[in-house]
């Protein structure tokens, strides 16, 4: 979690300043790679080290590939990408493969042929042409443009090169000085400052609950495999739905309704563990640990959507970066929340799951809708995301 934190850091800034292509597949390289050594690890210390280097490429392809992959969808369609399941399938598949083989060696081997296939999405995946267009590279993103007009079948518009020169011209204007942009600048005017503070909190909390739940499955009654399946498998039809809550309900309130579950499933282990007879309080705690597992689950998958939202183009990775940063402090604790109860006792730390829980609900609602607007793609949003189709298609 250590190395996800200083990952998550260094990702944002990375994607931002190098694109958000070069910096995914360099990630996924040493991220394979890394995994790959650690198979191999001759001692407890080259271990750790490996161990703290595939953090680190963790926490920077988590930060890169949702904005990047955001960049390119429509606004009808964007919250198809925060309701793909793809963190807790894998998670599913983790169990099952730890089950068949229960050796930490074989685990990495898996871990590091699995990113074989995707190494090929360097030769027909295009870099992001948001990102392209802020950096005044308008050839390069017209390209995309066209690329992305011939696999969605669709007309290329006629005065896509113009717009595009558009979005450059007003980013060369606001940056007329040279400067990058950096962290600062997602914290610079009292208008994203709040926003920046509010979903770093919430992104905090999110993680300090996944995780701590997560760490905590051997402490629930039943096979240790089995739990740590099911508290991912439950996930996966929630974040499905949050695809059409998103766009009927906005991200604001579709986010309070999980974290309000995540509240009551959370209090309802508590009052389970206090009032009914151990012997028969097994299953019904584990039930109320999923509610709580898959509403977090899904709220995180809405608040990954309203924060990428909230950032343009030109910080987007810095904010989506920093959100991420501040989950890895979360992450860090998580283990000792479920530490604090001691013999066994589970009622402390949902306790504290709960009032976190409620929190976030609060802060979900404070923050502003983003739900049917187009991304900005300047600091100034004078072009307004010209991206954007009227139809809330693809872009092009």
């Amino acid at each position: 979690m250590a190395g996800v934190f200083f990952g998550a850091l260094t990702g944002g800034q990375a994607a931002d300043v190098l694109g958000r292509k070069r910096t995914y597949f360099v990630c996924l390289v040493l991220h394979g790679g890394s995994n790959l050594m650690a198979a191999f690890s001759v001692n407890w210390q080259m271990f750790t080290a490996l161990r703290f280097l595939i953090g680190m490429m963790i926490g920077s392809l988590t930060v890169v590939n949702y904005p990047y992959f955001i960049e390119f969808v429509g606004r009808k369609w964007r919250p198809i990408a925060s309701s793909l399941p793809v963190f807790g399938t894998g998670v599913c598949a983790f169990a099952l493969s730890s089950w068949l083989r229960p050796d930490w060696s074989r685990q990495h081997i898996i871990a590091a042929a699995l990113h074989l296939p995707f190494f090929a999405g360097w030769f027909f995946v295009p870099e992001s042409l948001r990102w392209l267009a802020v950096k005044g590279r308008t050839d390069e993103a017209e390209k995309v443009v066209d690329q992305m007009s011939r696999y969605n079948k669709r007309q290329k518009p006629t005065n896509t090169l113009q717009l595009l020169k558009q979005v450059a011209e007003e980013e060369k204007k606001l940056r007329a000085s040279g400067s990058r942009y950096t962290y600062l600048d997602i914290y610079r005017g009292w208008s994203i400052c709040w926003k920046s503070l509010v979903i770093q909190f919430v992104w905090i909390c999110m993680s300090l609950v996944y995780f701590g739940i997560s760490f905590g499955a051997g402490r629930l009654a039943g096979n240790l495999y089995l739990n740590i399946f099911l508290l991912a498998v439950v996930e996966i039809p929630a974040c499905i739905v949050t695809f059409f809550m998103n766009n009927k309900l906005g991200r604001r309130w579709t986010a309070f309704i999980f974290f309000a579950a995540s509240t009551v499933g959370s209090f309802g282990v508590c009052i389970v563990a206090r009032t009914v007879a151990k012997d028969d309080q097994g299953i019904i705690i584990n039930v109320f640990a999923m509610v709580t597992k898959l509403s977090v689950g899904a709220a995180w998958h809405v608040m990954q959507l309203l924060s990428s939202e909230t950032y343009p183009t030109v910080t987007r990775n810095l904010g989506y970066g920093a959100a991420n940063t501040a989950a890895r402090i979360g992450g860090i604790l998580a283990p000792y929340i479920f530490a604090t109860g001691g013999d066994g006792d589970i009622v402390v730390p949902f306790v504290i799951v709960g009032l976190t829980m409620a929190a976030c609900g609060v802060l979900s609602l404070i923050l502003k809708e983003t739900g049917g607007k187009p991304l900005a793609d300047t600091m100034g949003d004078q072009v307004n995301s010209f991206l954007e189709c009227e139809d809330g298609g693809g872009s092009s």
